[in-house]
């Protein structure tokens, strides 16, 4: 081996270990970003009143992979008929309706329609 060629050599391995923790750090980055944003989600979702979704996105966001996959058994097991999903988006009915008396009139009347039906006339 040509001792022209040594420093080269330590060089190439030396961007080489450079290039591989960049990426390493890059994709820890993300990850960590995603979890941030699952967490933050979460939040939005209990506020609206999807707190069983909520523990899902927080447990995703732990690296809780266990605990998700019971959770979204749990969920499902819990939504099977018509009375238990409404029972299930009860509450995000109620924050919605709420909205939407205080942001938006066309639909405030449009719920106060669906809730206080008018007699037909005889």
């Amino acid at each position: 081996m040509d001792l022209s060629s040594v420093p080269w050599e330590l060089i190439g391995k030396a961007a080489a270990v450079a290039a591989a923790v960049l990426v390493v750090v890059w994709l820890y980055n993300r990850r960590e970003k995603r979890r941030k944003h699952a967490l933050e989600l979460a939040n939005l979702m209990r506020d609206w009143g999807l707190g069983w979704f909520a523990e899902g996105y927080q447990m995703y966001a732990v690296g809780d992979y266990s605990g998700l996959a019971h959770k979204v058994k749990e969920v499902v097991g819990a939504v099977r008929s018509d009375e238990a999903m409404a029972a299930k988006l009860w509450e995000v009915g109620k924050k919605v309706a709420e909205y939407a008396v205080k942001n938006d009139p066309t639909k405030a009347a449009e719920l106060l329609g669906i809730l206080q039906p008018t007699e037909p006339t005889k």
